[in-house]
């Protein structure tokens, strides 16, 4: 169905290849995972799936790409549209309509189908991916992982042959990511439909593919492969993996390598914990928000610690965003706000900024300046800190800190997801907060910068920061919080340490804790404490 033969690939203004010399040959009907380091040229290969590389973004192409016997070098993306369906990354973006059941139409309105065959196929979509409820709703009060079940529900729409899937399960819950899989799976089987998907969090993916395609940072083929073949090669295999390496035990996904790792698992002794929280740094007493007649966040009470992490969880559309926005002021919220004992919910953003960040879970609605670098420089300048005398850190210092020296230069926007939230991060904590909020923070971000952005958060604790991060991904929640609170429309429904509460909830526990059966370790991290030293990686 899709063949790739020797792609190399530069985006304009680029000297590096973003593909270099890669050839895959997928059958029809399987399932691909593509996996890789941020920037590794994962969405780039969708693109020359689909047609966008090289007819829409330009820059220099050598070798072809053959899918459904249509080379992509003589066809547009427009002629391949109805043989390759695609959701990509930051759905907000890419929407077209306004509305649910507009947006879910709008491909089989271009298509030419008519008014009831479009009718059907919507409320059909609609009902498999469990959207019935959304609909009627604008596009923009839904939350980020509802946008994104839109998207890949409208991609499926007009039934493809090929389906290409960037990030598509990132910000969906548990029960919502294994229901597009399972569709994925059912049309896999029945249709005939190709996969292909580009994901970071491998262990959802893996038993519903077929093979893995693992890319180098330097946008070549790593390896290829059975999934359990490919994850043993690679550097971050995923929680399972790993846990096998720290403790010395054969990796592997067989019957007998896990077997052997839940042994030493349940061997395991977790090492006092010494770490204590300071005073109040952030509190919420009865704080609210309603969307007019639409969801409602009822009143919360919270408090979060100098030197601590809390974890906010919930399916999509609990509640996590709107409550960091309200949090951060963005949101006319009812109830009290307090920053280190004084009340802030009358103040403006721009005056809560100065000791408390945000960063959105879409951070290209943050980015705005033509380079990275000059994003790090209109924080420090908006804050009054542009003095070199009154800069908590170095422009410089920070971009090396958060691995953006290479790409110091370019357009936030252009760059990968993963490299777009670490542009955000950095701008965001060169002021110098007291307390940053971030939402859904390893959106696009491989394994290994998650493992730099948990080890980087464990040492702001250290220093006395506080952090509140609204995830769905409970292996990063696991690693870097102390305690967590979970939303359920819109009500705090559980309170309590971070591990105990995702063992307690069988939908929230970590790979370690299912394999285990215990609540610790939940995660790699237990197994391996850092050593209170700076990375070497930062």
């Amino acid at each position: 169905m899709i063949e790739i033969d020797r792609l190399t690939y530069t985006y304009p203004r680029t000297d590096r290849p973003a593909l270099d010399d890669v050839s895959l040959r997928i059958d029809a009907g399987e399932s691909i995972l593509l996996t890789g380091r941020s920037g590794s040229g994962k969405s780039t290969l969708l693109g020359a799936v689909n047609g966008l590389i090289p007819h829409y973004y330009g820059g220099r192409i050598a070798g072809r790409v053959v899918v459904g016997g249509m080379d992509t070098r003589d066809h547009k993306a427009h002629d391949l549209a109805a043989l390759v369906g695609t959701a990509f990354q930051e759905p907000a973006s890419r929407f077209i309509t306004r509305q649910v059941a507009d947006e879910l139409a709008f491909g089989l309105e271009a298509a030419g189908l008519d008014g009831a065959e479009i009718a059907r196929r919507v409320r059909e979509t609609a009902e498999r991916l469990q959207l019935g409820p959304l609909r009627d709703r604008p596009l923009d009060q839904l939350s980020g992982g509802e946008q994104q079940r839109v998207a890949v529900a409208a991609a499926l729409a007009r039934q493809p042959r090929v389906l290409v899937l960037d990030e598509p399960t990132s910000q969906l819950d548990a029960e919502s990511a294994q229901g597009v899989l399972d569709w994925l799976r059912d049309l896999c089987r029945a249709d005939g439909l190709t996969t292909v998907i580009s994901e970071h969090r491998l262990g959802r993916l893996l038993p519903e593919v077929d093979r893995v395609a693992a890319l180098s940072e330097r946008g070549r083929l790593e390896a290829w492969g059975a999934p359990a073949e490919v994850l043993t090669r690679l550097a971050n295999g995923g929680p399972l993996i790993e846990a096998a390496r720290a403790l010395d035990v054969p990796a592997g996904l067989s019957e007998d390598a896990l077997r052997a790792l839940r042994e030493r698992l349940l061997a395991w002794r977790m090492p006092p914990d010494v770490a204590t929280a300071g005073g109040v740094r952030l509190a919420a007493r009865n704080l609210s928000f309603a969307f007019g007649e639409g969801f409602e966040l009822h009143p919360v009470d919270l408090d979060l610690r100098q030197g601590e992490a809390v974890a906010v969880l919930g399916a999509n559309g609990s509640g996590k965003t709107t409550l960091l926005r309200c949090l951060m002021g963005l949101l006319a919220h009812r109830g009290e706000v307090q920053l280190e004992g004084q009340r802030i919910e009358g103040q403006p953003v721009a005056a809560r900024a100065r000791h408390l960040a945000y960063v959105p879970q879409w951070p290209s609605a943050f980015l705005f300046a033509d380079t990275v670098r000059e994003e790090l420089w209109t924080t420090l300048r908006y804050r009054g800190l542009h003095s070199q005398a009154r800069a908590p850190a170095s422009v410089e210092a920070m971009l090396g800190a958060f691995a953006l020296d290479e790409v110091a230069g370019r357009y936030p926007r252009d760059l990968s997801a993963g490299e777009r939230q670490r542009t955000a991060l950095a701008a965001v904590m060169i002021a110098g907060p007291k307390c940053v909020l971030l939402d859904e923070p390893t959106l696009g971000m491989d394994s290994a910068s998650q493992a730099q952005l948990a080890r980087r958060i464990r040492r702001w604790k250290r220093s006395g920061l506080s952090v509140m991060v609204a995830t769905h991904d409970v292996e990063f929640a696991a690693a870097v919080s102390e305690r967590a609170l979970v939303l359920e429309r819109g009500r705090v429904a559980a309170v309590g340490d971070t591990a105990q509460l995702l063992f307690d909830r069988p939908e929230l526990q970590t790979a370690l804790q299912r394999l285990s059966g215990r609540a610790r370790p939940a995660c790699v991290s237990d197994l391996v404490p850092d050593t209170g030293g700076e990375d070497a990686d930062d």
